[in-house]
C-alpha cells in the first residue's frame, strides 16, 4: 500500500460527508476550500446532507489524463443504502478528482452500502476462468442494451473486470478470491472528450438495473459498478 492511500481515504470521506465534517471542522477541509469554490462547497454541503453515501478508495489505479499528463491514479467507489441521486454522483465525480490530484475516477458500487474497507486484491492473471469471467459480463450487458432503442445513444460501452472482493470480513481473514465488474459507458462526438451516461438521464434506470442483475449473475462476481468520470480525467477505457 502506498504512503498517500490513507491519507487520500480520509479526505475523500470528508468530501463525500462535507455537511458534518464542517461541523467538526475536520483538519482537511482546507484542501477542499483550496481546490474549490464558495458555489462547489456549497453544493457539496447540499449533496451530503440529502443521504448518507460511503466513500470507498480502493487499491487499484487507471490511466486517466490529468492536465497535459498521462496519469495512473486511484479508483474511489460511492456506495449508499438508498437509491442515489444520479446527477450528485455525476457532480462528485467531476470535483472529487479536482481535489484529490491521484484520483482520476469516480465509480458508484450497486448494491448494498460497503461497510468494510477494501485494501487488498484478488491475484488475477489472463487465465481461461477469468477471460470467461470477463467475457460472460460483457455479453450480457450488450444483449441487455441491444434489446432496447438506446443502443446508438452510446458511443463506447467497454466492461472491465477489476480484482476487487468487496465485503469481506476482515476480522475473519478471510481471502480476496472475488473479482468485480465495472460498466463504463461514454458519450462522445470525437473521443477526445466525453461524458458518462447518467442514468435516469441518458439511459433508463430500469435499464442499468437490468444490467447490473444480469452480471451479478454471473459465478465469482463481488459488485458491480458503474463509471461516472468524464474524460478528462479518465480515459474512455480502463487500463
Amino acid at each position: 500500500m502506498e504512503k498517500d492511500f490513507s491519507e487520500t481515504s480520509v479526505l475523500v470521506k470528508v468530501i463525500t460527508e462535507y455537511s458534518s465534517a464542517i461541523l467538526k471542522n475536520h483538519a482537511l477541509l482546507n484542501r477542499i476550500e483550496n481546490a474549490t469554490t464558495e458555489e462547489e462547497r456549497e453544493i457539496l454541503s447540499q449533496i451530503s446532507s440529502k443521504q448518507h453515501l460511503v466513500s470507498t478508495l480502493l487499491p487499484i489505479k487507471t490511466v486517466g489524463v490529468q492536465g497535459d499528463s498521462r496519469t495512473y491514479s486511484y479508483v474511489v467507489g460511492v456506495s449508499c443504502d438508498d437509491e442515489p441521486d444520479w446527477d450528485d454522483l455525476a457532480t462528485l465525480a467531476k470535483i472529487i478528482p479536482r481535489i484529490c490530484h491521484n484520483i482520476n475516477r469516480v465509480v458508484y458500487i450497486f448494491g448494498d452500502q460497503v461497510t468494510q474497507p477494501v485494501l487488498d486484491i484478488t491475484p488475477t492473471f489472463l487465465t481461461q476462468g477469468v477471460l470467461s469471467i470477463l467475457r460472460q459480463a460483457d455479453h450480457v450487458a450488450t444483449q441487455v442494451l441491444l434489446s432496447t432503442s438506446y443502443y446508438n445513444t452510446i458511443s463506447q460501452m467497454p466492461i472491465i473486470l477489476i480484482p476487487i472482493h468487496f465485503n469481506r470480513d476482515v476480522a475473519a481473514r478471510q481471502s480476496s478470491c472475488q473479482r468485480s465488474i465495472v460498466i463504463r459507458t461514454i458519450i462522445t462526438s470525437d473521443f477526445m472528450t466525453g461524458i458518462p451516461a447518467i442514468p435516469n438521464k441518458h439511459l433508463p434506470i430500469e435499464l442499468v438495473k437490468r444490467m447490473v442483475s444480469e452480471i451479478s449473475a454471473v459465478p465469482n462476481i463481488s459488485r458491480v459498478l458503474y463509471d461516472l468520470t468524464p474524460k478528462p480525467p479518465g480515459t474512455t477505457e480502463w487500463e
